[in-house]
């Protein structure tokens, strides 16, 4: 009982979350926070808004197939609404911070966005089996980037 007491604090202690209201889509896998960002770690982005990467995922860029789509859903399901990130405090080398996004209704975008093909589980940075399992279900089922 005690060692899962302790493994429950320091799972509290490594994962933080913030709440904000997005004010802007870069891309499927990169929104902006109305939050000014001070964290030196920000590098550039230091007392601007502050921006999010999307853990786990990686959505097709600018030019590639599904770019739009992938930017649609995200707009779609989190632009102008108060959102949670639950982070690390790991940035990026583009100065974001890396996290999950969780949507006013509990839902996690960045699973949605898996689940609906529009982007891939992005195993160069993240082992997560559930991020995989939910690939493997998109690819049987041919949906978003995976239709072709």
């Amino acid at each position: 009982m005690l060692f899962s007491l302790s493994l429950f604090i320091k799972a509290l202690l490594f994962f933080q979350t913030l709440s904000s209201d997005v004010v802007g889509i870069m891309d499927g896998d990169t929104i902006e926070l109305r939050m000014v960002s001070n964290d030196p770690r920000a590098r550039a982005r230091t007392g601007k808004n502050l921006r999010i990467r999307l853990a786990h995922v990686d959505c097709p860029e600018r030019g590639m197939p599904f770019y739009q789509n992938a930017k649609r859903f995200t707009s779609e399901k989190c632009y102008r609404k108060t959102v949670k990130i639950i982070h690390s405090n790991q940035f990026d080398r583009y100065g974001r911070l890396v996290g999950e996004v969780i949507l006013l209704d509990g839902t996690n975008l960045n699973q949605e966005l898996v689940k609906a093909g529009m982007a891939i589980h992005y195993k160069k940075y993240s082992s997560s089996g559930v991020y995989s399992n939910l690939e493997i279900k998109a690819r049987l089922k041919k949906v978003g980037i995976w239709s072709d």
